[in-house]
């Protein structure tokens, strides 16, 4: 691929590398989904609004989760032409990616990164809420995930029963195709959109700017303050 600079870009995507190069970040899609059902959606949510203050009422401690999953994607070369002819920058795309679950607490208004060593899956997944629970004091504890299919594979949920590994963790699971319900998820969009834009020389550097900007912030969203979903793209009525 190259552009109206001469870059050329080896392997694809390459579009996360042009806006550093060409310009601002386009703007992010809409997170309207065509298998969503607005009123089942609407109806859900309420419905786990509703479970979790009732369990904070009673004393538990109760964390919303996501998963963000930064990537170091490129590594730029300018390479010497003979003498007369522009100098042509060469992309050398290498992708190195680490994944940083997190668990945003609505009391404490913070999130705690739990890095992986591996993309995630189901046993990476089981990694986060194994800590999580070691790490919190409480006899109970509710974890409201995203709905990534890992969460809901057998392996995964069988370990929540009764003398298993994460008995004291009950999950609440959202609506389906609805990201914008889910608190953690708009702190992972916040932070992925103000350190992925930002080309880093190296992949330490990419990697090891996510989990401070998630960290070291407390943040306002929490099921009854989140952010107005965008509607631009849904379909007319």
């Amino acid at each position: 691929m190259k552009t109206l600079s001469d870059a050329e870009h080896q392997s694809d995507p390459s579009h996360r590398l042009l806006p550093p190069l060409c310009g601002p970040n386009p703007e992010p899609p809409d997170p309207f989904d065509k298998h969503r059902n607005e009123k089942a959606t609407t109806r859900r949510a309420a419905e786990a609004t509703t479970r979790v203050k009732a369990l904070l009422d009673a004393g538990w401690k109760v964390y919303t989760a996501d998963e963000a999953r930064p990537e170091h994607e490129a590594r730029t070369r300018r390479m010497q032409p003979p003498k007369g002819q522009r100098t042509r920058p060469s992309v050398d795309r290498q992708k190195t990616s680490q994944s940083f679950p997190g668990a945003l607490s609505p009391t404490s208004r913070t999130v705690t990164p739990y890095p992986t060593e591996q993309n995630q899956n189901t046993w990476q997944t089981i990694l986060a809420p194994g800590r999580l629970q070691r790490e919190t004091e409480a006899g109970k504890t509710a974890v409201v995930p995203d709905n990534a299919r890992s969460h809901h594979a057998k392996a995964l949920t069988a370990l929540h029963e009764p003398g298993r590994l994460l008995e004291r963790i009950t999950p609440i699971h959202p609506p389906p195709y609805a990201p914008d319900h889910n608190p953690a998820e708009h702190v992972q969009n916040a932070a992925k959109n103000n350190t992925a834009t930002i080309q880093h020389e190296t992949p330490e550097e990419t990697l090891g700017a996510s989990a401070p900007y998630i960290a070291g912030r407390t943040v306002d969203y929490d099921f009854e303050h989140l952010p107005p979903r965008e509607t631009r793209n849904d379909p007319a009525p």
